[in-house]
């Protein structure tokens, strides 16, 4: 117990010794597996970030009443919730609760949601504390700065840079930009807004989020994205899913397989759902990378 508390406050520092003590013992009595529990309520609990447009953001169009979770990574959780209604014969219901960078990990931890499925990018010490499916994804980290303001990363010393909490921008900034003076914020629409306001002189996350926040912001036009060709760091995405939970795992590799069937070949399910979100009438125009189609479809090789 003591050791589970300890991976937690390292991979969560901001929680406090109660809040980790209770996600370790609401862990550790969670010997069921989801999917078992998912066939017996008929209820799959999800998580996902609502500052990641456009893998997950809040969205109310004409005619709805309230706002709702939208996205490439919720249009992921909902192809789960369709093989999951398959294979138990019986429709599912899907309970999607908004997760922040800093409290994802112990949410899935504690068996609080099945999944989590946003931008997590899996790490050795991450996986001391949940498991993770193949990947879905993948972008570089990059800086978001006005043109003005920087041309290149000798620019950024002294420089304050905003990163979501519990990320690992912030690690991959201190390596690559040591003399920038790093910033956690809350969320990543936080971030932009301090960005916006002159509060910070960028902002780091992964290089299609930052294209998206800034995507119908009258700062398109003025800020770059640094580095402008090769990115500081690959990043993997993958959902989170509960430690030691197999049966798990292995339903949600599968349906992530089938989806990616085609993808080297730019065809299939996984394809389909990319050019809604990613294609010419996506919410932003981002191509999907030869050499990262052919990293998703070797990820598969191995369910094949």
């Amino acid at each position: 117990m003591i050791q589970t508390i300890a991976i937690l406050r390292h991979c969560l520092p901001g929680m406090t010794v109660a809040a980790l003590l209770a996600f370790a013992l609401q862990g550790s009595a969670c010997a069921e597996s989801a999917l078992d529990r998912i066939r017996n309520t008929g209820i799959l609990n999800a998580g996902t970030r609502a500052d990641a447009m456009p893998f997950a953001y809040r969205l109310q169009q004409a005619g709805e009443k309230e706002e709702r979770l939208a996205g490439f990574s919720v249009d992921l959780i909902e192809q789960i919730r369709k093989k999951l209604s398959e294979k138990f014969g019986r429709e599912i219901e899907t309970r999607l609760q908004i997760t922040k960078a800093s409290d994802r990990l112990a949410l899935v931890a504690s068996h609080a949601i099945d999944i989590e499925c946003g931008i997590t990018t899996p790490t050795w010490e991450r996986q001391k504390l949940v498991d993770f499916s193949i990947p879905f994804f993948g972008n570089g980290t990059r800086v978001m700065v006005l043109r003005k303001t920087a041309k290149g990363f000798d620019d950024l010393r002294g420089k304050r840079i905003g990163v979501a909490a519990g990320t690992t921008t912030a690690a991959i900034l201190k390596q690559h930009v040591p003399d920038a003076i790093v910033v956690e914020v809350p969320d990543m629409a936080t971030g932009f807004r301090m960005f916006a306001t002159g509060e910070l002189d960028g902002l780091s996350n992964v290089g299609i989020v930052l294209r998206a926040l800034v995507e119908k912001s009258p700062l398109k036009s003025k800020v770059t994205l640094l580095p402008r060709t090769e990115a500081l760091s690959y990043e993997s995405m993958a959902c989170s899913l509960p430690l030691d939970d197999s049966k798990w795992r292995a339903f949600v590799n599968e349906v992530l397989a089938d989806l990616l069937d085609g993808i080297d070949q730019y065809r299939g399910g996984y394809f389909e759902i990319y050019d809604k979100w990613f294609g010419p009438r996506g919410i932003v125009y981002f191509p999907l990378d030869y050499t990262i189609a052919q990293k998703l479809s070797a990820s598969i090789i191995w369910l094949k």
